[in-house]
């Protein structure tokens, strides 16, 4: 994972924060989703199950990539459509603190008008985000 100078280090919040962000400019800009898998109104913001499920009890995400991590890597960069959204939101909102990032989230139609622990509907957040994010 991409660790520039400068900014603060990738914790399993700001993960989730900017896969919510990779998804909402996938949809509104593709057309369809980046992942196919759900993004949940918790409360700390949306969140992805698997990946919560994969660093529960870790803050920090500094870990040695995994072989499969590394063909998941080679897969998306050979997806220049992905890879394209990836860059773009890693460029736009990398610089933000998984707490600024969560106070975003906050304050955008998607999370707050999905009942807690409930799906987001990827339609909810292709409509915000066509209307809000994407130019």
């Amino acid at each position: 994972m991409r660790q520039d100078d400068g900014i603060d280090p990738m914790t399993q919040m700001k993960l989730h924060k900017l896969l919510y962000y990779a998804q909402g400019v996938s949809l509104a800009v593709n057309g369809g989703p980046l992942f196919e898998d759900d993004l949940l109104a918790w409360e700390h913001g949306p969140v992805v199950r698997a990946i919560y499920d994969e660093y529960k009890g870790t803050r920090t995400i500094d870990d040695e990539l995994t072989n499969e991590q590394v063909n998941d890597f080679d897969a998306i960069s050979e997806d220049t459509t992905a890879e394209g959204v990836l860059e773009a939101v890693y460029d736009r909102y990398s610089e933000y603190s998984a707490s600024q990032l969560r106070n975003m989230t906050h304050h955008e139609a998607p999370w707050k008008e999905t009942e807690h622990n409930n799906v987001i509907s990827k339609e909810k957040i292709k409509k915000f985000f066509k209307e809000n994010i994407v130019e």
